[in-house]
């Protein structure tokens, strides 16, 4: 920013120096991981033990549909209950450790050890994950999105809002071109050239874990946004718990704040609002994307116009 205070400016470029140099940059990470990660170590570790009995809540979702805002949600209504939260995408995001969603099951049987039935909040997984033994035994959570309005805000969000990867994990290059790539296109030619991977991670969904599970909780973001306190009641329920009167008052007001008064595309939550896509697509985009989406707006019953 061009009025911003030199001082500030100043530790800000010494900051990303220091993180740079392999010596404190190594330093400077592993710091960084044991302050906010170190549950997630201590479970990849085998070291993980909780005896509270609470079942394990698992928070699927798909990008895009208020991951963080939900995960953020449920930290606060197991607090107080004994239940510890665990972040497994996050660390991914700043480490070598893999997405376990993009993983085979037979890949995943090596991280088998870190899932546990009771006494964990497992949030949020962008994806599927085959192979999480007795699954049934969890309170499984999976928020969904109309997946037009999905493509559409994560174009916004990796070309202009996403906060990067750290530079010292292997996913930094890799968001970084994705970055770049986004900004050198339309929406339309994204959302084209995306559609089959956000479709398959749905037909996952549908396929590995709704068909085989069906105690699973699916809610819908925009019922989150049309109907908050509905929504939340039914989640909460669904997970066995319980909250304070002042959490859920504040949960509320909180609700009907975090709406931006006007779209900025500069901001982690831009605009939304469902039907993004009718606004922000050509007819014939919208057109090629009802197609490739039918079986998903017909199961979550999203209309088709």
């Amino acid at each position: 920013m061009a009025n911003e205070n030199p001082l500030v400016k100043a530790r800000k470029q010494l900051k990303s120096l220091l993180w740079e140099l392999p010596i404190t940059g190594d330093y400077l990470q592993g710091r960084y991981l044991r302050q906010h990660f170190g549950t997630e170590m201590e479970l990849i570790k085998g070291n993980g033990r909780n005896g509270n009995g609470h079942p394990s809540i698992i928070h699927f979702s798909v990008n895009k549909a208020a991951t963080q805002y939900v995960r953020d949600l449920l930290r606060r209504c197991i607090a107080g209950t004994g239940m510890i939260s665990v972040g497994l995408a996050e660390y991914a995001f700043h480490t070598d450790f893999p997405y376990l969603d993009t993983l085979s099951a037979a890949d995943m049987q090596k991280y088998q050890h870190i899932f546990h039935p009771t006494g964990y909040l497992y949030s949020v997984f962008g994806g599927m994950i085959e192979g999480v033994a007795n699954l049934e035994k969890y309170r499984v959570v999976l928020m969904v999105r109309d997946p037009r309005d999905v493509l559409v805000s994560e174009y916004y969000s990796i070309a202009y809002s996403h906060s990067e990867p750290s530079l010292r994990g292997n996913k930094y290059q890799d968001f970084m071109k994705m970055r770049q790539q986004a900004r050198r296109i339309t929406v339309d030619e994204y959302v084209v050239g995306e559609c089959d991977r956000v479709h398959a991670t749905y037909s996952r969904y549908m396929d590995l874990l709704l068909k085989n599970y069906p105690h699973v909780h699916a809610a819908k973001y925009e019922a989150m946004t049309d109907e908050f306190e509905t929504w939340l009641d039914r989640l909460l329920e669904y997970c066995g718990l319980e909250i304070s009167d002042p959490l859920r008052q504040d949960l509320l007001r909180e609700a009907t704040r975090i709406q931006p008064r006007q779209e900025n595309i500069q901001q982690h939550i831009r605009k939304g609002k469902p039907g993004d896509h009718k606004e922000k697509l050509k007819p014939e985009t919208v057109e090629r994307l009802n197609a490739k989406f039918s079986d998903v707006l017909e199961r979550f019953q999203y209309p088709l116009h």
